[in-house]
């Protein structure tokens, strides 16, 4: 099946990142817990860094993971075989696309559940279902970077040129907003709009960890992820093999 394909392909570099993200949130939940704050300060402290950190690795792997989608297999000349087979391209499509998605959730909730329970365990409080809810800003930029890498791959026929492209759009997008907004006084779209607080304030005051991220830039930018596949879908499907 195309799907343990995909799995073999990646799970290295899912191991590599389970592990770091895993390690992480223990490490981060043992040392902010030892500090003298009380509960509720070291248990928001923890948090925030934990989903700011995981924000970056889930993003990281993103990219990693668009890189090795149905694009590379351009590169590794098995594109003709695998798309001309009985199997619509549409299958190849999502079947990778859906190996990778699971994979970003797993990723997400093992770190969720390794630091929730170690600070729950140190701080004796429990982590509430809003402070759950800040990982969605993070886990929806992940979608989106995945989205576009996986894109970028099928437009390139290359999975390593898809991974330099979304590189690109990550350095040069907010350069490109900012100077709109300071220049003109414009503000453009940007995937940041999800996040409710910004990260000086988030970690001056991280008690406000459980402000909820803003609605519709977050259903907007996760509509954007999941319309990658479509057009990626559509470009093979328009594509001489």
């Amino acid at each position: 099946m195309y799907f343990w394909k995909c799995w073999r392909e990646t799970r290295i570099s899912f191991y590599v990142f389970l592990l770091i993200g895993v390690t992480l949130a223990a490490f981060v939940s043992v040392k902010v817990t030892a500090i003298d704050l009380p509960p509720d300060q070291r248990l928001a402290g923890a948090w925030v860094i934990i989903v700011l950190a995981s924000s970056a690795l889930l993003s990281l792997s993103g990219i990693s993971f668009g890189a090795t989608g149905i694009g590379e297999e351009f590169a590794h000349k098995t594109a003709s075989f695998l798309l001309t087979k009985p199997r619509s391209i549409r299958y190849f499509v999502w079947t990778a696309w859906t190996a990778n998605a699971l994979q970003f959730l797993m990723l997400t909730a093992s770190i969720v559940l390794v630091g929730a329970s170690i600070l729950s365990w140190r701080s004796h409080a429990p982590v509430t279902g809003r402070l759950l809810l800040a990982f969605l800003p993070g886990l929806a930029m992940a979608f989106l970077l995945f989205g576009v890498t996986y894109l970028s791959g099928v437009l390139h026929k290359n999975g390593r040129n898809g991974f330099l492209t979304t590189l690109g759009v990550v350095i040069a997008f907010p350069i490109i907003c900012a100077t709109v907004e300071h220049y003109w006084h414009i503000h453009l779209p940007s995937p940041t709009d999800m996040y409710a607080i910004g990260m000086v304030e988030l970690f001056s005051n991280p008690e406000l960890a459980s402000t909820l991220p803003h609605f519709w830039p977050f259903v907007g930018w996760s509509l954007v992820a999941l319309a990658c596949p479509f057009v990626a879908q559509l470009v093979l499907e328009r594509t001489e093999l």
